[in-house]
């Protein structure tokens, strides 16, 4: 299988990006409206957007709307924008000035459900980090208290605000995903594992039609605001409309004629039906299904451009009161690989876009800027790395999981890398050696872990790999397992956000050199996540998570959440023991001493029991860094406007997310 984040000769770009410039006439034919003049200005200086918990700036007095909004208004086909947006609107004060209406942004993915929205185009959460990860805002919900115990979380919602049919959003929405979605067993055999605190799952209570009290009668969840305001959990609770779900759901239909709906539509079960029209990945494929997001799908895959439009109900207004977003609608081609984005990019292509940037083409992106029309901005990573190799030590294979669980073994491997020689090559000099770990700019920050068994000492790594009897060679000079056969690891990564295929034959050189080999196999996404989820496989390659605060997703340093490096142990966790495999030792004690700062409402005590958690991947080294990352690339249009300078890039403020897409607009 041919790999796709291998950097591209000047050569190869000439030629590639010519052919990409000629693909791209098919996109300009279909046109991208020319933004209308700008909406009014403020008649008073801009009000900031609200950044304490229980205040919410001031709407502008009257409302303003998209041009194509005002024409189904005059022609009585939608309701007055000021009856669409709330009587309690989220106030976005724009990054660099208010925007002009109109415009189409094109984007590219690598596959249907590359096509991420909403868990990153769009940041709908009840509440949110700031474009910084440094302060939780508030967002769906206005305003929030939390119990001093850490137990009872209340939250107010916008008045007014309804989802993209225009029926009313409230507390009757979150009650039907906490009592309904996930109290199901049939539709959640588990309730979700951030939902819950030493095995108890949260508590809804509505207060009122506005109001939801969120709470855990024994443990407190010292963590819950962190969950709800980050990606791996806080961005459902908003997609489940009540009014729409319930048509499928056995607690308001009559069995009978449910089950006529179920045979209708080809399934088997309710809950098939159900998943099929309710939910995240529905958003990508149910035009029928309301959102509460900046656009809605209104052409899904695999349709090509998948096309996104402006919902007439979105809630967020800019200070001038100017109804959000600015942008008519987004386009998503769907190209063979992350190196075909990138040259659709430097051929002009793309009008915002970090996803896939390779920062080994960014000498590349710089020769093209000019005549590609594009800006390169370069956030700041939240995550310490683009490259964590995780060894598989979940492994279902017997013989592979002895293997790959020895931490001499694992030490070796560390030390038989030639880092300086991956970061010259593959970043350009723009990184150093580390080892997977929360950030230096982190309150965890641990730089004995950090920098641990980072030198190249291959002498050391064979007296290890000696010590543990690996001491017979084949004719090639590589090591014999005590079996007889080659100790041979398969790396399958996926091209995806890295140049991990070029990675991966460095480090097959770097290893041979200790007697190990290492074979490079690409494969696609759905596959190696089916994979990882067997424990099928050796060694894989993934981002860093949230090193920025690693307890939001500390999946790179114990086994939770979506595990790279041993996910059965990491899915019995997730579930409460009712699935995956229950892992032993220092993977089980790191298991609990996060259940532990999850109950704390005490950072310091967090703070404490995490360090044990770092004590524990330096001797063990569970995961394999290499070195930093470097910046964030993002390619903007230089007439695409109000996308901020400086952000902090991560998955867990669900980027581009936590910079406001909705203020993004085309200046004519």
């Amino acid at each position: 299988m041919s790999r796709d984040t291998r950097p591209i000769s000047r050569r190869e770009f000439l030629r590639a990006a010519a052919m990409a410039a000629a693909a791209g006439l098919i996109q300009a034919c279909a046109g991208t409206p020319a933004p209308t003049s700008a909406p009014a200005a403020p008649t008073t200086a801009p009000t900031s957007a609200a950044a304490a918990p229980t205040a919410t700036a001031e709407p502008a007095a009257q409302y303003k709307e998209a041009p194509m909004l005002a024409e189904l208004v005059k022609a009585g086909k939608l309701p007055p924008v000021k009856d669409r947006v709330g009587d309690e609107p989220q106030v976005v004060t724009p990054v660099e000035e208010i925007g002009q209406y109109g415009g189409t942004w094109h984007r590219m993915s690598i596959s249907q459900g590359d096509i991420r929205t909403p868990d990153r185009l769009m940041y709908d959460n009840l509440i949110r980090w700031d474009k910084n990860g440094a302060e939780m805002v508030p967002n769906v919900a206005k305003s929030w208290e939390v119990s001093p115990d850490g137990k009872s979380f209340t939250f107010r919602l916008r008045k007014g605000m309804k989802w993209s049919d225009g029926a009313p959003f409230g507390a009757d929405d979150l009650m039907f995903y906490f009592v309904d979605h996930c109290g199901n067993a049939d539709l959640t055999p588990s309730f979700p594992a951030g939902l819950t605190s030493a095995g108890e799952p949260v508590k809804a209570e509505k207060l009122d039609d506005y109001s939801v009290r969120l709470s855990f009668t024994g443990v407190p969840h010292g963590l819950f605001m962190v969950v709800l305001a980050s990606g791996d959990y806080g961005y459902a609770l908003t997609m489940y409309p009540k009014h729409y779900a319930q048509q499928f759901h056995p607690n308001y239909v009559e069995k009978t004629k449910l089950d006529a709906a179920v045979k209708a539509a080809g399934f088997e079960a309710w809950y098939q039906l159900y998943g099929n029209k309710v939910g995240s990945n529905p958003t990508k494929t149910n035009v029928e299904l309301p959102v509460i997001h900046a656009w809605k799908m209104t052409q899904p895959p695999p349709a090509i451009p998948a096309i996104m439009e402006r919902n007439p109900y979105y809630w967020k207004v800019d200070t001038a009161g100017n109804q959000l977003p600015y942008i008519d609608k987004m386009e998503h081609l769907i190209v063979e690989n992350a190196q075909a984005v990138n040259l659709q990019a430097i051929a002009g292509n793309v009008d915002m876009q970090l996803r896939h940037m390779l920062f080994s083409n960014y000498p590349l992106f710089q020769d093209g800027k000019e005549k590609g029309d594009y800006r390169i901005l370069q956030w700041t990573r939240g995550y310490v790395t683009d490259a964590a190799i995780c060894p598989g030590l979940a492994h279902a294979d017997p013989v592979m999981r002895q293997i790959l669980g020895q931490k001499e073994l694992r030490w070796a491997l560390s030390l038989g890398i030639k880092r300086d020689e991956i970061i010259q090559a593959i970043y350009l000099g723009m990184a150093e050696p580390n080892q997977v770990s929360p950030l230096k700019t982190s309150p965890f920050y641990w730089e004995e872990q950090a920098k641990n068994l980072i030198e190249y000492d291959p002498a050391r790594a064979n007296s290890l790999l000696d010590g543990l009897g690996y001491t017979q060679k084949d004719g090639d000079g590589y090591r014999l397992r005590p079996d007889g056969k080659r100790l041979s690891l398969v790396f399958e990564y996926t091209a995806a956000f890295g140049s991990w295929g070029d990675i991966g034959e460095l480090l097959a050189a770097n290893w041979k050199e200790i007697g190990i080999e290492l074979i490079v196999k690409e494969i696609a996404r759905e596959l190696l996540y089916e994979r990882k989820l067997a424990g099928t496989i050796d060694i894989t390659m993934w981002t860093g998570s949230a090193e920025l605060n690693p307890l939001i997703d500390p999946n790179m340093f114990l086994p939770q959440g979506d595990s790279f490096n041993a996910m059965p142990f990491a899915n019995w966790y997730n579930t409460g023991g009712k699935d995956g495999e229950e892992p032993t030792g220092d993977l089980r004690q790191a298991q609990k001493l996060y259940d532990e700062i999850k109950a704390s409402v005490d950072i310091e005590k967090q703070k404490a029991l995490f360090r044990q958690i770092l004590e524990m991947n330096k001797e063990n080294l569970w995961v394999i860094g290499i070195c930093t990352a470097p910046p964030e690339l993002v390619i903007v249009k230089n007439k695409f406007r109000n996308v901020p300078e400086s952000a902090v890039s991560d998955w867990q403020l669900l980027t581009p997310g936590n910079t406001m897409p909705e203020q993004y607009f085309w200046k004519s």
